[in-house]
């Protein structure tokens, strides 16, 4: 992914999460590259498209939030009564729209269509 999406995609969490500082920039950018690059091999694309800016976005948000609460590698997590549980795999969430995204780049995508035979 180029510097300049990841910067911007960077603005985006940190505005999401209320972050104000630059004190976790590093480690954000670090995941939105890691969720980029799985997102274009999933794909099979160099560049991540416009439309799946938002799934690189949430899957960051996802790992940043399980590694804030010490639950990276775990599948549960619980404290004080609150519970979390996490995939085994990043792109588990978001398959079903990166599937529709296939579906639609492959002209597969037949929402609205009548279809007989």
């Amino acid at each position: 992914m180029k510097d300049e999406l990841v910067l911007k995609l960077l603005e985006i969490v940190k505005k999401d999460k209320f972050i104000d500082d630059n004190t976790l920039d590093d480690v954000l950018m670090n995941y939105l590259k890691q969720a980029g690059d799985m997102v274009c091999l999933y794909i099979a694309e160099n560049e991540l498209p416009n439309t799946l800016e938002t799934v690189v976005v949430r899957m960051a948000e996802n790992h940043y939030i399980q590694t804030m609460n010490d639950a990276d590698g775990v599948k549960s997590y619980t404290e004080e009564g609150a519970s979390w549980t996490f995939n085994d795999n990043d792109l588990t969430p978001f398959i079903s729209l990166l599937e529709k995204y296939l579906d639609s780049k492959n002209n597969n995508y037949h929402r609205g269509e009548l279809m007989s035979w």
